[in-house]
């Protein structure tokens, strides 16, 4: 998984085949960190942001239909669904102020890295970052 999402829109009207495996992918990837962290609190936003900063830290593998511009209004449709329906699922995280500010700077970081990918020289401010987000999802944070 190369970015959390791709950057693209889905031209003949229906679902796009690729939004839909890049959200397969990426459930996946939270599902694996959920199913290995063994504190309950805040373990949905503890992996959505891990999630989403291995995805932009991983090594860049641009092809054909990179993530490229602005996000697409369906993209961001289909993520705020998934989102309601995995706080649904973790009772408790939509209301809390520090889960809720993780994940968006999480998602900031995400938008952020599209127009500037994170290359060596920034991957130790990338790195403090998620240490400070991932306090916040932490009681003794």
């Amino acid at each position: 998984m190369s970015r959390p999402f791709p950057m693209m829109s889905a031209h003949d009207g229906g679902q796009d085949p690729l939004l839909a495996q890049a959200l397969v992918d990426f459930d996946r990837a939270v599902q694996g960190l959920i199913a290995d962290d063994p504190v309950a609190h805040g373990r949905f936003s503890r992996a959505y942001v891990t999630a989403i900063f291995r995805a932009c830290l991983a090594p860049s593998d641009p092809g054909p239909g990179a993530p490229r511009g602005r996000p697409d209004p369906e993209i961001a449709q289909a993520l705020k669904r998934w989102i309601q329906d995995q706080l649904q699922q973790h009772p408790g995280e939509g209301s809390d102020h520090r889960l809720t500010a993780a994940r968006r700077a999480a998602h900031g970081f995400w938008l952020q890295s599209l127009a500037n990918p994170i290359d060596a020289d920034g991957r130790p401010r990338a790195d403090r970052l998620l240490e400070g987000l991932l306090a916040l999802t932490r009681t003794d944070g």
